[in-house]
């Protein structure tokens, strides 16, 4: 039995659903009675040739499942190899309609909410555009006054506190990248920092402190002597001058 050409059920949420209909008992009526699953007139079990049912209802949306179900009842009705259908044909077709009002419902209802939220952007896109220039005509009627902005509902921004110290970097590692006596140095950021300066000195006392990087981002890859032990230090520097240097940190170049 060929497949049935169908148009898919509306989707609008405005016009009535497709709805289909079993027909009166045939001449199967007394095959179905009878609990048979093949044609009366043919009661050989089809020949196997190992085809299995497929489906993908998962992977399906509602726009696509509503025409497949329908398409799957029609071709089931009156199906002479299909005589005593389960779940019954009256008991699938119930359900399908049901699911299929239900998935409709929630259809029109996608649309409505979908043309409310669009309604509603514009309108606060609207009122925003409005707030500015309500915003703008405060600030100028005001002259500026602390008390007089807020008597109007709008709120007043605190004054920029200045910056006048920087913190000192802090987590400051060093870590081997497997290649020989190159090390990767990284550190947490500052607050208002532009640039780090970072130096380094070999293990010993006083240190020998050099300058390895200034750097504007949190880590560096530098190759090293392979065999020695260095020290290492990050600072913080910006408008208001440069930071306290880090906690040191001593690796090994391998």
């Amino acid at each position: 039995m060929q497949p049935t050409s169908h148009a898919p059920a509306s989707f609008e949420g405005d016009q009535p659903a497709v709805r289909l209909s079993l027909p009166s008992p045939g001449p199967h009526a007394a095959g179905r009675r009878e609990g048979r699953r093949h044609a009366v007139a043919d009661p050989a079990v089809p020949v196997s040739d190992g085809a299995k049912v497929k489906m993908g209802l998962f992977y399906m949306k509602i726009r696509e499942l509503i025409p497949y179900l329908q398409n799957h009842i029609q071709m089931m009705t009156d199906n002479p190899s299909f005589l005593t259908p389960q779940p019954p044909a009256e008991d699938f077709l119930a359900q399908f309609e049901a699911f299929q009002d239900d998935a409709l419902a929630v259809l029109h209802a996608e649309t409505v909410l979908r043309d409310a939220v669009a309604r509603r952007d514009q309108r606060r896109a609207a009122i925003t555009a409005m707030m500015n220039v309500r915003a703008a005509y405060v600030q100028e009627a005001s002259n500026g006054n602390r008390q007089v902005i807020l008597s109007s509902g709008l709120g007043v921004k605190n004054p920029a506190t200045p910056v006048t110290t920087l913190a000192a970097p802090t987590n400051l590692r060093a870590e081997l990248n497997g290649e020989a006596g190159v090390m990767k140095l990284r550190w947490e950021a500052v607050d208002h920092a532009r640039i780090y300066p970072l130096q380094c000195s070999p293990d010993v006392q006083p240190r020998q402190w050099v300058q390895l990087e200034n750097t504007t981002k949190t880590q560096v890859t530098k190759k090293l002597e392979v065999g020695m032990t260095y020290v290492f230090r990050v600072a913080a520097a910006g408008t208001p001058g440069q930071s306290n240097w880090s906690a040191e940190v001593i690796r090994g170049a391998a």
